[in-house]
């Protein structure tokens, strides 16, 4: 009996989930990574959309793409994808045919790094309020209100290309110790007027990116928000002021929040890519984040867990009890791409993820892949 009520819930991850947000195939959902597929000027290749389209094509109901800088001083990282421009428009474009064709919707995610940006020789990154940021040491320039109101046009203007070239819906990037968690961090942001001191003026930046990025692409399209449920290092916000981050967000508007967790300078059971993650007990470490949210959120919106998710007895209790609606996988797809296939043909073994992030070393000779299981994959490998 206890085997049938495991097999039911089970079942429910793979079936059409039917809702008035956000209707999708399924429960899963592939959360964004950087590939370093792309070309040194930010154009798409055919290796970082053939390595997105392989998740939806292996059976990820939603795909959200490889984070994308919204304008040049946003940038995170060499090779990442840029929609600054309308020459991403194309780009755009072809990968939403190409999930589309495979069964899947796809999510742009959208992001200004700030003060993690990529050194630029003569020029300094933009952080809230100048100086040094934790994990960089790089001197930044303190952004004034101007700044912050071309940030929010940049993540207007990139939400709506997204639109514009078929995407189903936009991500915005409000974890991981990029820009807008450096708004809301007491340990970064040390402003004294209307964006610095108090939460609710520390979240300000957040929420007026989103009203931007709103009133571009209108009610119709869907608006989701990734955002760290606490920061992880000594001084930054914790999951008081995370949470309360997410349910603002909601009350706001915001169609699908994304919890995760953690930055590049958090502790390390904090962090995003949380090491040493196996089946059992070790997973979805920050599903008690997501559960809370989940139980305060407003019914016309959608909660997304992703973090150390790997096998699919947990991840359907978590369903079952209501800590989230949406699972997000990212490390087991660039192990595994066809993974959800798998689960769905009845080879229920975990994730062959170990979670060891091997693959983000990758990186330094080509588009990221999993070294472990690399004689497994397959596609366009060539990062040019």
């Amino acid at each position: 009996m206890k085997e049938t009520d495991e097999r039911e819930k089970i079942i429910k991850l793979f079936m059409p989930f039917e809702n008035k947000i956000f209707p999708v195939r399924n429960r899963f959902v592939r959360a964004a990574t950087w590939l370093a597929a792309c070309r040194g000027d930010g154009r798409a290749t055919s290796a970082s959309i053939s390595r997105q389209v392989e998740a939806a094509a292996g059976g990820a109901g939603t795909v959200i793409s490889e984070f994308a800088y919204i304008s040049p001083e946003g940038r995170a990282l060499d090779r990442q994808w840029g929609i600054d421009g309308d020459d991403a428009l194309p780009e755009v474009r072809a990968l939403a045919d190409a999930i589309h064709g495979a069964g899947s919707k796809l999510i742009v995610q959208i992001c200004h790094a700030g003060c993690a940006a990529e050194a630029k020789e003569g020029a300094r990154p933009y952080s809230p309020s100048g100086g040094r940021c934790p994990g960089n040491d790089s001197e930044t320039a303190a952004m004034t209100r101007e700044d912050i109101k071309k940030v929010c046009r940049d993540f207007a203007a990139a939400a709506k290309r997204a639109m514009d070239g078929g995407a189903d819906g936009v991500e915005i990037h409000g974890a991981h110790g990029f820009l807008l968690t450096q708004f809301m961090s007491p340990l970064i942001n040390k402003r004294t007027d209307e964006y610095g001191g108090s939460f609710e003026n520390r979240l300000r930046a957040m929420r007026e990116v989103y009203s931007a990025v709103r009133g571009a692409v209108g009610e119709g399209f869907s608006v989701w928000l990734k955002l760290s449920a606490v920061e992880g290092a000594d001084g930054g916000y914790g999951a008081e002021e995370g949470i309360g981050a997410a349910l603002t967000l909601l009350a706001d508007g915001v169609d699908v929040l994304e919890v995760s967790s953690g930055t590049g300078y958090s502790k390390p059971q904090h962090a995003p890519s949380v090491v040493g993650v196996s089946s059992g007990e070790s997973e979805a470490p920050f599903a008690k984040y997501a559960a809370e949210i989940r139980s305060k959120a407003p019914k016309n919106s959608l909660v997304l867990l992703t973090g150390g998710l790997r096998s699919l007895p947990v991840i359907a209790a978590l369903l079952d009890d209501g800590t989230a609606d949406l699972f997000g996988i990212s490390r087991p797809f660039i192990a595994e791409p066809d993974l959800i296939n798998r689960w769905a043909e009845d080879d229920a073994r975990p994730s062959a993820c170990v979670s060891c992030n091997a693959c983000f070393r990758t990186s330094e000779y080509g588009a990221i892949d999993c070294p472990i299981m690399r004689d497994r994959q397959e596609g366009d490998w060539d990062p040019l």
